[in-house]
């Protein structure tokens, strides 16, 4: 493993200890004021990741599902509500399902962009070679370090997104964006959808966790486990 990667997981164990709290860093959002003074916090969500591959789906909505369960909430992963085989969901759809199984709400996440950052340079390589010398005219062998500068290429998986929160009434009331850098786009996905329910929670859109000790709020009908994944559509 390169040194590069090497860093990379040490960072990526580093972020995993803070929480799910450091992911939310990313994220710049917006409350609509209608839901600021008597904040939401919704206890049993619908997580879904439009617009992403079928594995950075699944590890949008596992993150996201992840979060909310270690919370005490309650999380519906989209691929159980909308299968792939059913074709692609409208907001109406979603707002149908919602009301239908009790939930307070579905936060929505998608990329908006997905680029491989280039940084060039060079850095100082040391070799090490033996040489043979004479010494009171002895044939002595001695070591010899020789510094050179050698070019390098460094390639930084980089994504921007965008989530929103809806209601089942039908408006959305918080919308958020982001950008994540990582060692692959699966990774990203993870990262934006463990940061989009801390940046939520945060805003208090959803429920933060219970006081320790605190039994868990019970299961809202419909709210079946699965750590699915959903469809790409709904701007």
């Amino acid at each position: 493993m390169s040194l590069r990667l090497l860093i990379v997981a040490w960072f990526t164990l580093l972020l995993s200890a803070c929480g799910p709290e450091i992911y939310a860093l990313n994220y710049t959002s917006f409350v609509d004021p209608a839901y600021r003074a008597r904040p939401l916090a919704a206890r049993s969500v619908l997580v879904m990741a439009p617009t992403l591959g079928l594995a950075r789906r699944q590890a949008a909505e596992q993150a996201m599902a992840e979060v909310l369960r270690e919370s005490g909430l309650v999380a519906v992963s989209g691929l159980d509500v909308f299968p792939p085989t059913r074709g692609t969901p409208t907001n109406q759809d979603v707002l149908v399902e919602l009301r239908a199984r009790g939930l307070d709400g579905a936060v929505l996440l998608w990329t908006t962009e997905e680029r491989v950052i280039e940084t060039r340079g060079t850095r100082t390589v040391t070799d090490t070679e033996t040489q043979t010398v004479l010494v009171n005219g002895r044939p002595t062998q001695i070591r010899v370090e020789r510094r050179r500068e050698v070019p390098y290429t460094d390639q930084t998986p980089t994504a921007k997104y965008a989530a929103s929160f809806m209601v089942p009434a039908g408006p959305t009331v918080w919308t958020a964006e982001a950008t994540f850098t990582g060692a692959t786009f699966d990774a990203i996905a993870a990262d934006a959808g463990t940061g989009a329910i801390a940046k939520l929670q945060q805003d208090r859109v959803v429920a933060t966790p219970p006081p320790a000790g605190a039994a868990p709020p019970p299961a809202q009908p419909g709210a079946g486990g699965g750590g699915g994944l959903i469809l790409p559509g709904l701007n």
